[in-house]
């Protein structure tokens, strides 16, 4: 690498008090800049042939050590290249000694961040969806600190930040580290042309994502759901103006529908993204066949769904524009307002979006006995291993279950909990059964002594 670094001062720019900037000059490799070291001095104690101060001046000696010094500053900047076994050029060895005198004017990162994502559109390696994702930290980012340049993201600001998101926005352990995650990604790219220097992620840990509980429909509540569909009993949903020149909206139209491709979901695993796209295209014979875009690098993966009646039933064959569903299916944030609605009509007790419903298939699929192999297939998963978290949650399940065999070890069963159930005819003990276990009022029972059949009242 060849490289010089003389003292130079520009003449043709003097101030109002007759001074001259002094500058570095910077040759590398044929190319040349200057640096500003902040000072000024009067041409005549300047010596064009020597590029020296002229001795003698007063102040002459710190003068000539501060430029001494500010040399051995880009010479480090230099040999910090050399030694990692980057290519240096004169734009970031400018930057760097800037940042290292205080003399920089940074660039401000939302700028950068804004640029860079709509490169990445055009690109189109990374997913619409999450680049909008990160389009929304950049919102958040700037509630927290309105400006914000690329020299300002230091450990300190990293903490202070995560800090903000925990505590004042109250989010939760994944929600914070993906926000930490793209400020990772953003600055990563920063450092590495060069643009900023020390990397503070080399000091502030990010960590891992948290394994968080999957929140999921039981089967009976999905079955409601479906009833809930087929009543039509939301269609009945009238909202009432309140202008006297406005006109009632049967809101209960967009309810029926959001519910209609919500369950689609649930019987298929598909994400919102996919349902959006659905067509009668993708049908073929008795099998949804799409290709799927997922994650943050667009992978795309083939899948085959077997279709059954209740899917069957919700899909439209006649739509004369080719979309499986009458109207385009609304965004995602809309679409879960109404699902809250939705699921309170229906009297499920739980914060529902969209994305449940491939939770509840996965582990639906799992708990109805289909091998874990095929729902990795149908769900689009390139590792088994992705979908392992859905069979935990399963293996929690058959455990809850079985620890109810335990109770048999203890001989006297709490009779006040426990319904004593006697043959009528022939007297005999039949059966101890728990109460809350059987949520019905009245079964059917059969003596296995005299084969008398007789129902048997549960009370509350």
């Amino acid at each position: 690498m060849r490289y010089t670094i003389n003292l130079d001062c520009k003449t043709p720019y003097i101030g109002r008090d007759g001074k001259h900037p002094l500058l570095l000059r910077i040759s590398l490799n044929g190319e040349h800049d200057y640096l500003n070291t902040g000072k000024r001095i009067l041409g005549k104690y300047y010596d064009k042939e020597k590029k020296a101060i002229k001795s003698g001046i007063t102040g002459f000696s710190v003068l000539d050590s501060f430029i001494r010094k500010q040399k051995f500053r880009v010479e480090n900047i230099i040999n910090d290249f050399d030694k990692k076994g980057e290519i240096a050029t004169i734009s970031k060895i400018k930057e760097l000694y800037e940042l290292k005198t205080g003399n920089v004017k940074s660039k401000c990162f939302y700028d950068f961040v804004t640029e860079t994502i709509k490169d990445e559109r055009k690109i189109g390696e990374i997913s619409n969806g999450t680049l909008d994702n990160y389009d929304a930290e950049i919102e958040k980012l700037k509630k927290y600190k309105s400006k914000l340049t690329i020299h300002d993201i230091d450990v300190k600001f990293l903490e202070e930040y995560k800090s903000y998101l925990l505590k004042t926005l109250g989010q939760a352990q994944n929600t914070a580290y993906h926000s930490m995650c793209f400020l990772r990604k953003y600055t990563k790219m920063l450092f590495d042309d060069g643009k900023i220097s020390p990397y503070p992620f080399n000091k502030f840990t990010v960590g891992k994502p948290f394994e968080v509980e999957l929140d999921y429909l039981e089967p009976e509540e999905l079955t409601a759901l479906h009833d809930l569909y087929d009543s039509k009993e939301l269609l009945k949903i009238i909202k009432k103006t309140k202008s006297k020149f406005g006109r009632d909206f049967n809101v209960g139209e967009k309810y029926q529908e959001v519910l209609r491709y919500f369950l689609v979901a649930c019987y298929t695993g598909l994400r919102h993204s996919d349902i959006k796209t659905l067509k009668r295209e993708h049908i073929k014979g008795k099998y949804i066949v799409k290709t799927l875009v997922k994650g943050r690098k667009s992978r795309h993966k083939l899948v085959r769904i077997p279709i059954r009646k209740r899917l069957y039933s919700l899909l439209d064959m006649s739509n004369p524009q080719g979309l499986i569903f009458e109207n385009a299916v609304m965004e995602n944030s809309q679409t879960n307002k109404y699902l809250k609605k939705i699921v309170e009509i229906a009297e499920i007790n739980k914060k529902i979006k969209f994305h449940i419903a491939r939770h509840s298939f996965a582990i639906i699929s799992l708990m109805l006995g289909l091998k874990i192999e095929v729902v990795s297939d149908i769900l689009g998963h390139s590792e088994l291993s992705t979908t392992q978290r859905y069979a935990k949650v399963v293996d929690r399940l058959r455990e809850q279950e079985m620890n109810k065999w335990d109770k048999l070890a203890h001989e006297e069963l709490n009779l006040v909990n426990c319904y004593e159930i006697v043959c009528p005819t022939c007297e005999n003990l039949l059966l101890k059964l728990e109460k809350n276990v059987i949520k019905m009022n009245k079964i059917i029972c059969s003596c296995q002594y005299c084969l008398t059949e007789f129902p048997f009242t549960l009370c509350a």
